[in-house]
């Protein structure tokens, strides 16, 4: 195979441009009386003189360049200029500690770095990146600081339109998946995923004609931008998604006539709570589509009574692996509602056309398929076990970690590679799958296994006074755990006698339970998955 400018990610977004160029590809809102959008032929043409500045300085294809540039017009810019010229994009999500943000930056050993004025101020503090040769600010600069060079110097001269032929394989972006083990662990995204991964998610979620979205994670702009979607910023911290402020987000959807929105859990809990209140802000929508953390099924509930006109779709699939599956609210809490299914786990639907899967048994270590290939490894439907998933929209491999590829990633003999979801879960009989933990969170007690969201589930049930809980495995014995139960609510003791009924009821073990009326950890990017290490950490240290 040679390569060919039409398998670089970019001609999609230049054929989108010629076709729709006056259409508006990005809005977002400075303050709140000021707005910016660009169109789709002003941002090619942004892209097109920017990528020319790039070669300019010296960034050469295959080499890599770090991007800090927060969810703007900006960031597209410089991302996409850098994969137009055939230079790896190194994105470093802003919710990693900036320790961690300087380990992994460095270990990409990027030749460029490109970044808002205040990433600057880390990079000069790293020892490891300071060395960078060419930097470039999306702000202005005095002298040298805080970079270089500016990313408008850089779009002074006119573009080329040349696209820079690359091969399937060939890397496009790396972004980090996890910095629990203080690791890194960059998916490698190659221009073939990218476009595989576009294909996939127009099938399975079509745009319509007229659609504006308003999308929470920079992937899904990224398709609108490849379908000629307009995509609507939201103001927002994206750092802090509990927070946001739900008023000035609805007026952004009312004022641009948003139809669609992707965001994780608590964006939407935040508008449903705001709708509640002052239901005349509500937006006239056609479809919700959430995922990215576990939703509740009283969540669902309460966002379809705030917001009864939209389709809400639950979207399950991770970094690596985007889409897997998904399914309607009102499918889910039908499944939910089945009286013969006693703390079933959470069903995520049927998997998507474009991927194969299998359920195999728990193993917390690497997968080796041995001489009976599958033959030992796999579950029949019904048996929880861990999902694993392959297909062209599925990360092959990680970059620079082979230790994480042996961890997460299965070869077969047909020269396939699996990659391990790290959920635990089943496929019911009519091919949904259910999950019902996390391989990391499983516990071993007493010589079985106990699934922690099957115990969170039941003994939640749809009590409002609980807001969250955990279920962790703490060591009494070699090899044995005992299942602490430790749930967030300001109902104090008087609610451990209930949440007992309730798991017994559903035959499923607590050997402590702990009310709180503390926050439990949450992952930092959605605020919303539990942090099981940080929360066994803070048992153990009672």
């Amino acid at each position: 195979m040679t390569a060919d400018p039409r398998y670089n990610v970019l001609s999609i977004l230049r054929d989108v441009a010629a076709r729709v160029p006056d259409r508006p590809a990005l809005v977002m809102e400075e303050t709140s009386r000021r707005e910016s959008r660009i169109s789709f032929a002003g941002l090619w043409e942004r892209i097109d003189r920017a990528s020319v500045g790039l070669r300019r300085l010296g960034l050469q294809p295959g080499e890599r360049a770090i991007v800090m540039i927060p969810m703007s017009i900006d960031l597209y810019v410089a991302l996409l200029a850098l994969l137009k010229i055939g230079v790896v994009a190194v994105f470093v999500d802003p919710w990693i500690g900036w320790r961690q943000i300087a380990a992994f930056a460095a270990f990409a050993e990027p030749r460029g770095y490109l970044g808002i004025p205040k990433s600057h101020l880390l990079r000069l503090l790293s020892g490891r990146l300071r060395g960078i040769p060419i930097t470039v600010t999306t702000g202005s600069r005095l002298g040298p600081f805080p970079a270089r060079h500016t990313l408008s110097d850089l779009e002074e001269e006119p573009g080329d339109g040349h696209v820079h032929p690359v091969l399937p394989d060939d890397p496009a972006l790396i972004t980090f998946t996890s910095g629990s083990s203080g690791e890194p662990k960059g998916a490698n995204r190659t221009h073939g995923f990218l476009v595989a991964q576009h294909r996939a998610l127009s099938a399975e979620l079509p745009a319509e004609d007229g659609d504006v979205d308003m999308p929470m994670f920079p992937v899904f702009a990224l398709n609108n931008l490849a379908n000629g979607v307009s995509s609507v910023v939201p103001a927002m911290d994206f750092r802090r998604v509990d927070r946001v402020d739900a008023a000035r987000v609805l007026r952004q959807m009312n004022a641009n006539r948003v139809t669609t929105c992707t965001a994780s859990p608590p964006f939407f809990d935040r508008l449903a709570e705001r709708i509640a209140k002052a239901p005349g802000e509500a937006p006239h929508l056609r479809r919700l589509l959430t995922g990215g953390a576990p939703v509740s099924d009283a969540q669902l509930a309460t966002w379809t009574r705030a917001l009864p006109g939209p389709e809400i779709l639950v979207a399950y699939g991770s970094t690596e692996a985007e889409p897997v599956a998904h399914l309607s609210a009102e499918e889910r809490l039908e499944a939910a509602s089945d009286i013969h299914l006693k703390s079933p786990g959470y069903c995520v639907g049927r998997p998507v056309e474009r991927v194969r899967t299998k359920v195999i048994r728990i193993h917390p270590g690497p997968v080796e398929l041995g001489e009976g290939g599958w033959t030992d490894w796999e579950l029949p439907p019904g048996e929880v076990g861990e999902l694993v998933v392959t297909g062209e929209h599925v990360c092959r491999d990680y970059y620079k970690n082979p230790q994480a590829v042996r961890e997460n990633k299965i070869a077969d003999v047909d020269g396939a590679v699996w990659h391990r979801m790290g959920d635990t879960g089943y496929f019911d009989g009519q091919g949904r799958f259910w999950i019902a933990g996390r391989v990391h969170s499983t516990i071993r007690r007493r010589g079985g296994l106990v699934h922690p969201q099957l115990v969170e589930q039941a003994a939640r049930g749809v009590d409002p006074r609980i807001r969250r809980a955990a279920a962790v495995g703490l060591p009494v014995g070699e090899g044995d755990e005992k299942v602490v139960l430790v749930v967030e609510s300001d109902a104090g003791e008087e609610l451990k006698e209930e949440v007992i009924a309730r798991l017994a009821a559903a035959g499923m073990p607590a050997d402590e339970i702990v009310v709180t009326a503390d926050p439990l950890p949450v992952d930092p990017r959605h605020n919303s998955k539990i942090d099981y290490r940080r929360l066994r950490e803070q048992l153990e240290n009672r």
